[in-house]
């Protein structure tokens, strides 16, 4: 099973060598639209998550979470967050908590000015079972914090792992990474080794090796997902440390 670790060996490059990330180009774009908003609209389409966990954990039925993430995600995109300063100290995910707490804590006189669910869809929960995905966080002894961390930590690693998994098919290796990605999530027993090696008709030795090679990059893929949603990429060590300490709770 992959440990996630910080690479030692990936120290990042000075910060004017980053490409912005898409939190830094929300930050920076404040009163321009149209930089702002895409990025953003990028950054709530990939976390709805964490969102929706932290509904369900506090108290909202199924239909209820749906019906509220839009109704906040619309809020955040089009309300005016972003004229205050550096907030929630540049990290997109104790932004988005924060913002989520004041959205609830408002949410009787909100749902009055935009009727629950009927002026915007604006992620297509339609195509994801937001059920099935809290179901898999959904630990009885988590409180709506809690749930919504573990909920992020479990998008982070998702959206990494599909990116490998796209990175392994556009390189003809689809099958490998089929073959191998059950390891990525936990230890192999006996014999799966050499199973392996039967059905990618190669060496134990090989599998090993490929396993490790599979695990380094999905360690990389966290590390910019991670990063892209911070404003300072130099901060990604630390943001990756606390996703690892929740996974670990």
């Amino acid at each position: 099973m992959i440990e996630i670790d910080p690479p030692t060996d990936l120290h990042p490059p000075p910060r004017g060598d980053f490409a912005p990330t898409r939190w830094s180009v929300v930050l920076d774009a404040r009163g321009d639209d149209s930089r702002k908003r895409p990025a953003l609209e990028k950054l709530c389409h990939i976390y709805w998550r964490p969102v929706y966990s932290f509904l369900r954990r506090h108290g909202h039925s199924p239909t209820d979470a749906e019906d509220t993430t839009q109704e906040f995600f619309f809020h955040l995109v089009s309300g005016d967050f972003f004229d205050r300063p550096d907030p929630a100290r540049g990290r997109f995910r104790s932004y988005l908590i924060g913002a989520l707490r004041n959205f609830v804590g408002h949410q009787r006189e909100h749902a009055t000015a935009v009727k629950r669910g009927g002026r915007v869809k604006f992620v297509a929960l339609g195509t994801h079972d937001g059920e099935r995905e809290f179901a898999a966080v959904a630990h009885p002894d988590l409180d709506p914090s809690e749930a919504y961390e573990l909920s992020w930590a479990v998008t982070v690693l998702g959206e990494a792992l599909q990116k490998l998994g796209n990175e392994q098919q556009a390189a003809g290796r689809e099958v490998v990474f089929s073959t191998l990605k059950p390891f990525l999530h936990r230890s192999a027993s006996a014999g799966d080794y050499e199973q392996a090696a039967k059905t990618l008709n190669t060496s134990r030795a090989t599998v090993a090796v490929w396993l490790h090679r599979l695990t380094a990059r999905l360690a990389e893929l966290v590390k910019l997902e991670v990063a892209a949603t911070l404003e300072n990429p130099d901060d990604a060590d630390q943001e990756l440390r606390h996703l690892l300490a929740v996974f670990r709770r």
